[in-house]
């Protein structure tokens, strides 16, 4: 058991000392040990006996809280959240451990310390976990309860009437997509969900040429009938223009932990930032599905490809993060935040430096479903990549699973392509062959193979 509190002591069953592990952040497991070393002072923790749990170790000097995630000092405030795994499936145990709520109203507010503070705070928690929430974020409640309100209203039509905005028909992937259609970690996502991106006409160029193939994702939306729910578009183009501005200014908070310009990314992003949200519903599990592939999953374990991700969940809970020593831990829905992890691009920009965190949703028994509003912020379709320069500090001083540039957490056969769009529009075709067979038949071959990677080379 692992528990972190948030009074003076740390209660520290240590279980994760599995194998010798020194990070250089401070935090190590030895063996049977613990070795903590903050302000130059250490202290050595003996592990206790793991079916004793009265064994626990403490951590006192002189009433001052140590707060610690996992294998790291953290220096913020913290919710205490449950553990779904132990070290070898990620399944079954019940330990407890701590995810940053980071206060955003600190980085919009005129106290420089604070501000500073909160750019410390940020930058530690996207190196050591690469998940946290943010709360005082402007957008106000009145619309995310809105946009939760929308989603309940059209996941509760007939099946017939959902239909009519069916991915298939759009050649920008956009549109319904019903349980089943996704899968992800070879398994079957139990999910029904909608697909949106930025309201644009379609390109009038639709990316004949193979290196600007990316602009076909610019496009329109697929709208539910406004005679069935009048309000979903304007409250859902409201909530994706507040999601947009605010993730431009987190991207420039985290330009400031890096040590960078606030503006380093803005090239990157402006004028245009390329986004998709979908809106989604986890049904509950029944009884009868046992531990059948559909079901056990809301969505299986994987990270986001793009730069930053943002979710606005309801109250049922599901989500689970993946902690770097292999442990899941629960991400507990909070009222009045959102939950931010980053992508695979921002850790490659980084060199391993900023983490992608792993998370997935289980799909829980009992009668409620489980509504959630993801929200991926990512570059302009044309960007590029570029890589980050990290004064003093290289990947390999920080952990041995560093990522290879131009290599994906999703497996070698995913290689990223160094522009943006390609990268997003190739992961859709890979994700929905029977589109890029309806709207896009020349990148198809006469056996009915994508040659999406041979075109590119």
């Amino acid at each position: 058991m692992l528990r972190f509190c948030r009074g003076s002591d740390l209660i520290c069953p240590l279980s994760l000392a599995q194998s010798d592990f020194l990070p250089s952040n401070g935090v190590g497991f030895r063996g049977e040990s613990m070795s903590v070393t903050l302000n130059r002072s250490k202290w050595s923790l003996m592990r206790p006996n793991l079916r004793d749990m009265s064994g626990a170790s403490r951590i006192v000097r002189g009433g001052a809280r140590i707060p610690v995630m996992v294998n790291s000092l953290m220096r913020t405030e913290g919710v205490a959240c449950e553990l779904g795994g132990d070290i070898t499936t990620g399944i079954g145990s019940s330990e407890t451990t701590e995810i940053a709520v980071l206060d955003m109203g600190a980085y919009f507010g005129e106290d420089t310390g604070a501000r500073e503070e909160f750019v410390e705070n940020l930058g530690d928690q996207c190196h050591r976990v690469g998940l946290f929430y943010v709360k005082n974020h402007g957008i106000p409640q009145e619309l995310c309860d809105s946009m939760l309100a929308v989603a309940r209203q059209f996941f509760d039509l007939p099946i017939s009437v959902k239909n009519e905005i069916d991915y298939t028909a759009s050649s920008q992937f956009r549109g319904y997509m019903k349980i089943g259609v996704e899968n992800t970690a070879g398994l079957v996502d139990f999910r029904e969900q909608i697909e949106f991106g930025p309201e644009e006409n379609a390109e009038t160029n639709m990316g004949e040429n193979i290196d600007s193939i990316f602009m076909r994702l610019r496009g329109p939306n697929q709208w539910p009938p406004a005679a069935c729910i009048p309000e979903f578009r304007s409250i859902a183009m409201e909530f994706m223009e507040q999601m947009n501005v605010f993730s431009m200014h987190l991207m420039q908070a985290l330009a400031l932990s890096l040590g960078l310009d606030q503006d380093f990314f803005d090239s990157t992003f402006l004028p245009h930032p390329h986004y998709q949200m979908k809106v989604a519903r986890y049904p509950p599990r029944s009884t009868e599905d046992g531990d059948a592939e559909v079901g056990t999953f809301g969505v299986g374990p994987h990270s986001d490809t793009g730069f930053l991700s943002l979710l606005l969940q309801d109250g049922v809970g599901g989500l689970q993060a993946q902690t770097v020593d292999g442990l899941w831990v629960d991400v507990p829905p909070i009222e009045g935040t959102l939950v931010v992890n980053l992508g695979e691009m921002l850790q490659l920009a980084t060199h391993g430096y900023y983490l992608a965190t792993v998370h997935r949703v289980l799909s829980l028994p009992g009668t409620r479903s489980r509504y959630s509003i993801p929200f991926f912020f990512n570059p302009r379709l044309d960007a590029e990549a570029k890589s980050i320069d990290i004064k003093s500090i290289t990947s390999k001083e920080w952990r041995d699973t560093t990522t290879k540039g131009g290599e994906s957490t999703h497996g070698g056969r995913n290689k990223l392509h160094p522009v943006f769009g390609i990268n997003t529009f190739k992961s859709f075709v890979r994700s929905h062959p029977q589109v890029a067979m309806r709207h896009h038949p020349d990148l198809i071959d006469a056996q009915g193979n994508l040659v999406l990677d041979r075109l590119l080379g």
